[in-house]
């Protein structure tokens, strides 16, 4: 993954690069290192935990919701 940001250029830089002002040129660049397979698994692991605990609540939330309805309109 290669992280970015852009930078201040002066006119002096810009006229260095043939008055273009394509973005890619005065854009800073970083690249990030990346995690290891083991630190991949365990975000993993807790993202899908996380995900399983929230799909259980939205299905009692929508039985919840369901069971007001027919009394509702029952």
């Amino acid at each position: 993954m290669i992280l970015s940001s852009s930078i201040p250029s002066t006119r002096e830089r810009i006229g260095q690069n043939d008055w273009s002002l394509t973005p890619g040129r005065y854009v800073g660049v970083a690249v990030v290192t990346e995690d290891d397979e083991e630190g991949f698994a365990e975000r993993m692991r807790a993202i899908h935990d996380e995900l399983a605990e929230l799909d259980e609540k939205a299905s009692e939330l929508a039985a919840t919701i369901s069971q007001n309805f027919e009394e509702l309109f029952a």
